[in-house]
This record gives structure tokens, C-alpha cells and sequence, in this order.
């Protein structure tokens, strides 16, 4: 009992020993380690002794004298740990000051190699430099571990991978998409033009590389004869949930006195029509005289996979179409290695000349009609993170701070969408060097600062209405910047239970990535 006592006085003086009397503690110990190793020679010559006296029908009660020697056994145990704890405290304090700038090193090189498996390589390094004032008086438990720094190298190495993934699928469906219009040409269904790759894939953050879904826009214009008018669903409305596309005739007399002009749909004979051009849009993929997604969604589908042997990359990828009814989703197998990529094809029609598209997403309600296209933001979007890359420079890592954000949201009641839109407020009102990587650790505490302070106003206002800090090179309707601004956590007001438990996910939300920087889950 005074040996258990003993240890734990001990326990609580290696504690609290500081850097100037490591040396004397560890003499301390070594020469305890010494009589204690003294002590089990002892005791295991004594065992041998009696081991070689009794016969082997005695050994059953040897083992109870040794029993009372557990102590002794943990007392080493224990010893053991506080000397190896010491030691490591000691050759991290002196490699701090031999290495300081080690991890700058081993940044620049994942740079230069942009080799995503490269990432899973990258020894641990120490903290270097010092810390913003803001980590050292605001936030202790984010201390810059080494855990913290591999993990920002790791998220740094793997968006390059998934940068050159993105590269490849645009590549992909660029040549479905060519080979489509050249088949098409001739015809009077939707015109496609060139997809934009939108979602967290193509921005840079998603959560998990190994599912991930990438997302194009497949921006679509009438077809000859035709125009499409945008219908916003009721007036007034932004963000409309519930907008259309209507359908309409043009006259195109002119084009028939010119060679090989088409006929008028609007002033043509039915029967002339019927037999020497193709119906309309109206009568193939309109329900009356809107578009209706889901016919051009089967439209597409119905044609991609024939459409795909004509491509040059057909032989490299086997492609497979999904169900889907308002999108076309696309497995593609590599043919070598039988790795899968898995793409989603939206379609839409652009608002005027701006970044806003009425696409074949579904809306937020549980039911979407068939000739309802929800306003999509997601163009704009992908634009604003292109603002930042090109302001911040190649060193920032908002989309680290993003990606782990996302990991970690999984399963809460915050959306990654109310994360973003913090960030894009961060973006556009810090200045560039906040975003350098140094100051990771600090970004990430900014981003939960900026939210507890929202959720105490009860009040985020979406980026992109009314809103003068979106940048120029973002194109939005006239509407937008004349909008009223539109909170996103209005429900917050109207429900203070859910405020309550809002207040409740964003403690959880800190400690959850307290838990996945300092423990690594």
C-alpha cells in the first residue's frame, strides 16, 4: 500500500515538473529503475531456487507467493510510462528548436509532387512558428498538435487528387456531349452546350473521395423554331422553387427561301410538315407548353449509352446508366482497373445572361412536378470559390476548413450549405494572408465564432441576395442585388426550441472537431 502511494506522489510530481528539472527527474528515475531491477533479480533467483528444490507437483504453490508481487510488476509498468513520457517530452522540445522549418519543407513538397497518395506518407510534423494571438487567447484545446498538421498536409494533398479527378470527368462528358450534338444537330430537341461542373466535387470539398457523386450542369438552349421563357413561379419570388419553362414558336419564313431552310412551324401546312421535317419541341418533350423534365431526362437517357460507343475514351470506360428521373446518372467503369466514377448530368436553362439556372434538380418539397425547374444557384457559386482561389492565392485552405467541416457535420442538424455561406462571407471580408495555411487552426475557429454569433442574432443572411460584398465577377439578375436580404435561420424566430437545440448542435459541433483534430475520429 505505501509502494501504491509512493507511485502516485511520484505520478503527481512528474506532472508538474517543468523543463529546467527534467534532468534531475530523470536521474531520479533511472537510479529507481536501477534498485528496482535489483530488487526482481532478487526475487527470480529466489523463484529458480525453489523451482530446482520442489518437484514439479509443487509448482501449484509457487503461484501464490507470486501473486503479491502484482504490485511491484505495475510499480514497473508505471515507472516505465513516466519515463518514456518524460523522454518524448525532452526529444520533441529539441527537435522544436534543430527543426523549425520542417513542415514548411514538407508543404512545399506536397506541393510540388501533387500526388494525392503521397498525402498518406507524410510524417507527422511539429508545431512551427507561433500561433495567431487569437489561437493562444481564445481557443486552448485547438493547440497545434501534430495531428493538426498532418491533417491539414492530408486535406491539402487529397483536393489535388480530386482536382485532377474533376479534370478527367469534365473530359469524359465533354465528349459525350460532342458526340451528342453531332448526332442531334439536325434535330429540334434542346440544344446542349458544354456542362459546368458544379456541387462540393467541382468546388473543391466533399467530404469523402471514395463516394463521391460529381455533379455537372448540362446547360441546354432552344432548338430552331423554338425560344424558352423562363417563368419564375409567383411574382416577386427569389430563389423560386416552383418556376417553369415555357415553350414557344418563332416565326422563321426568312430561313425557308434561304437552301436547305427549314419550315415554319407557325405558317407551314401539318401535312407538309409531318412529311418533310420533324415534330416540334411542343409535341416531344413539352406536357402543354412547358418543358417538362422528366421526358428530357428519359430523352437524354435513352441515347447516352449508344451515344457512348462513339466516343474515343469508350474502350478505356464501360458506362452504365443509373435510374433517375429528372438527371441523368452515369457509372463509369475503368475498363484497367475496374475503378468506378459516378457522375450526375443536371440540365438547365440560364436566366438571361447571369449565373442563375432553372435546372432539372428537385426541389426542396418532397414532390417535384414534372414541369417544375427549381432556380439553381450553383453556377454562381462555383464562381465565387474561383474568386477566392485567384484572391487568396494557391496556399489558402478555406476548402480544408470546408472538407473537414463536412466530415464532421454528418448526421447534425446544420447542412454544409449554412457552413458555406459563412465561409464566403469569411472570404470576401478577411484579408487574403487569413487564409494562408499557417492559420488553419484559427480559420477553423473563425468559422465556428461566426456561427455562434449568428445563432445568438438568429439571423445568416444567404450570400447572394441583396448583398454588396459578392464579387463582380459573379453575374446575377438585376432582382438579386434589388432583393430584400433572406435570412436562413428565420425558423430560428418563429421556434425557440429549435433555437435551443441549434445552440445544443453547435456545442456538439465544437467538440466533435475538437475530437477529430486532437484523436484523429
Amino acid at each position: 500500500m505505501a509502494l501504491a502511494v509512493l507511485l502516485a506522489l511520484l505520478a503527481l510530481k512528474v506532472q508538474s515538473v517543468g523543463v529546467d528539472d527534467d534532468a534531475a527527474t530523470l536521474e531520479r528515475m533511472y537510479q529507481r529503475e536501477v534498485y528496482l531491477q535489483e530488487q526482481m533479480t532478487r526475487m527470480l533467483l529466489e523463484i529458480e531456487q525453489r523451482n530446482m528444490e520442489q518437484s514439479w507437483v509443487g509448482v501449484p504453490a509457487l503461484l501464490f507467493p507470486l501473486l503479491d508481487y502484482w504490485k511491484l510488476w505495475f510499480s514497473m509498468g508505471l515507472f516505465f510510462l513516466l519515463f518514456w513520457i518524460t523522454w518524448r517530452s525532452l526529444r520533441r522540445n529539441q527537435r522544436k528548436e534543430e527543426e523549425p522549418e520542417q513542415q514548411d519543407q514538407q508543404v512545399e513538397e506536397v506541393e510540388q509532387e501533387g500526388q494525392a497518395e503521397q498525402a498518406e506518407q507524410v510524417e507527422p510534423v511539429e508545431e512551427e512558428g507561433q500561433e495567431s494571438q487569437e489561437d493562444e487567447e481564445d481557443d486552448e484545446y485547438f493547440h497545434d498538435s501534430v495531428l493538426t498538421r498532418y491533417l491539414t498536409l492530408h486535406a491539402l494533398a487529397k483536393l489535388k487528387g480530386r482536382a485532377r479527378r474533376c479534370q478527367l470527368v469534365e473530359e469524359l462528358m465533354s465528349d459525350l456531349l460532342q458526340s451528342f450534338r453531332s448526332i442531334w444537330s439536325d434535330s429540334f430537341f434542346p440544344v446542349l452546350q458544354p456542362a459546368i461542373g458544379v456541387g462540393s466535387a467541382f468546388e473543391g470539398w466533399s467530404p469523402r473521395e471514395e463516394d463521391t457523386l460529381y455533379c455537372l450542369l448540362v446547360p441546354m438552349e432552344a432548338p430552331r423554331g423554338h425560344v424558352f421563357v423562363v417563368e419564375l413561379g409567383s411574382e416577386g419570388e427569389l430563389l423560386a422553387r416552383n418556376s417553369r419553362i415555357r415553350v414557344e414558336l418563332v416565326c422563321t419564313c426568312v430561313r425557308e427561301q434561304q437552301p436547305g431552310g427549314m419550315l415554319c412551324f407557325l405558317h407551314s401546312p401539318e401535312d407538309k410538315l409531318s412529311q418533310n421535317q420533324g415534330t416540334s419541341l411542343l409535341h416531344t418533350l413539352c406536357t402543354g407548353s412547358y418543358l417538362d423534365v422528366q421526358r428530357t431526362a428519359t430523352w437524354f437517357n435513352l441515347q447516352v449509352a449508344g451515344i457512348w460507343t462513339a466516343t474515343r475514351r469508350a474502350r478505356a470506360y464501360n458506362l452504365r446508366v443509373l435510374p433517375s428521373s429528372r438527371s441523368c446518372k452515369l457509372q463509369l467503369t475503368k475498363t484497367s482497373s475496374r475503378e468506378k466514377l459516378h457522375v450526375e448530368l443536371l440540365f438547365g436553362v440560364q436566366q438571361g445572361n447571369s449565373d442563375i439556372f432553372l435546372s432539372s434538380q428537385n426541389s426542396e418539397a418532397g414532390f417535384t412536378p414534372s414541369t417544375t425547374w427549381p432556380q439553381s444557384c450553383a453556377v454562381a457559386e462555383k464562381k465565387i470559390f474561383e474568386y477566392a482561389a485567384t484572391n487568396a492565392g494557391p496556399s489558402s485552405s478555406h476548402k480544408s476548413c470546408l472538407r473537414l467541416f463536412a466530415h464532421v457535420l454528418v448526421g447534425m442538424g446544420f447542412s454544409t450549405y449554412t457552413i458555406k455561406t459563412i465561409v464566403f462571407y469569411l472570404l470576401t471580408t478577411m484579408p487574403p494572408e487569413t487564409w494562408q495555411r499557417r492559420n488553419f487552426l484559427g480559420q477553423l475557429q473563425n468559422i465556428l465564432q461566426y456561427l455562434q454569433n449568428c445563432l445568438q442574432k438568429k439571423r445568416l443572411d444567404h450570400f447572394l441576395l441583396a448583398n454588396s460584398l459578392v464579387p463582380k465577377e459573379v453575374v446575377l439578375p438585376q432582382a438579386f442585388r434589388a432583393a430584400r436580404p433572406l435570412n436562413l435561420f428565420q425558423h430560428l424566430e418563429q421556434d425557440p426550441d429549435a433555437h435551443s437545440q441549434a445552440l445544443s448542435d453547435c456545442r456538439e459541433l465544437k467538440d466533435r472537431l475538437h475530437r477529430l483534430l486532437v484523436f484523429g475520429r
